[in-house]
């Protein structure tokens, strides 16, 4: 009986204690948004939440104006470390940068190193990008050192969850063969995942790489009409492109590209070029 019980309080409390990462989104935009929702009073009324115990922690990180919190070192430390302990993933993460950096805290490579690998592996696509970062050794220097294996796989852990700096910085490595071999097929794959990121489905900046994909045929089969179509997605930025792809082009297939840049935007509601679409040529 003895060991029933304490099999099922054991059950119980691992279910209790289970690591959860709160705002996933690597572009911020849930966290700023959860901020929203919160008035003064609430978000300093913890209360043994450890949602607005990692908030509150961030704000007196720095100190913000709107909730009336002047920064304090020993409260954003302890309210981070306290949402860890509770197995708040994102808090780990955030410890981890600060230890890296030495905000707030005496600098501590060894820990900040712990801490992000930990919460790598438990799923946070911030951690993993920096994790793989780090071992590309194009940021986070001397957290870990150079292994582009290492970088390849936590990029794309992250890349595949919908990061798109994760999923352009592989189509970069390769296309170039940065520590790999060149692959063309994966980069061209890689690219159309930064641009179509789970986060950031609108492409942005991303549009016009791809359309560097479509122009050179890299990894695809050269389509100038995708080409176009992506530089007339980047709006103002991708109207140089334009027109020296233009002079490629026939008249139909210029009208074809904007045909279909126009119906992508009617679908994701959005508008280039306020509002409207120009031939370049």
């Amino acid at each position: 009986m003895v060991r029933i019980c304490l099999i099922l309080f054991l059950m119980v409390f691992s279910t209790i204690v289970e690591a959860e990462i709160l705002y996933q989104d690597p572009t911020g935009k849930t966290l700023n948004q959860a901020f929203e929702k919160y008035s003064e009073e609430d978000i300093k009324d913890i209360s043994g939440d450890r949602e607005k115990e990692y908030l509150l922690g961030l704000l007196y990180l720095s100190g913000d104006s709107e909730f009336d919190v002047r920064q304090s070192c020993t409260k954003a430390k302890a309210l981070l470390s306290g949402a860890w302990h509770k197995n708040v993933v994102d808090a780990g993460y955030s410890l981890g940068v600060m230890f890296y950096n030495g905000d707030c805290v005496k600098r501590d490579i060894d820990r900040s190193r712990k801490l992000i690998e930990k919460t790598a592996e438990e799923g946070f696509i911030l951690s993993q990008r920096m994790l793989g970062r780090a071992f590309w050794g194009e940021e986070w220097q001397d957290l870990v050192p150079k292994n582009m294996k290492k970088a390849v796989y936590w990029l794309g852990k992250a890349g595949g969850k919908g990061d798109t700096q994760s999923a352009g910085n592989l189509a970069y490595i390769y296309k170039v063969g940065d520590g790999v071999s060149v692959d063309d097929a994966k980069s061209f794959c890689w690219a159309r995942k930064s641009a179509f990121s789970k986060y950031e489905p609108d492409g942005g900046v991303g549009f016009t790489s791809l359309a560097e994909y479509y122009e050179n045929g890299v990894g695809t089969q050269v389509d100038l009409v995708k080409a176009y179509m992506y530089y007339d997605l980047y709006g103002s930025m991708g109207v140089k492109d334009k027109q020296r792809l233009a002079k490629e082009m026939t008249q139909e297939q210029i009208d074809e590209a904007l045909r279909q840049s126009k119906e992508w935007q009617e679908e994701h509601n959005v508008q280039v070029g306020g509002g409207f679409i120009r031939r370049a040529n």
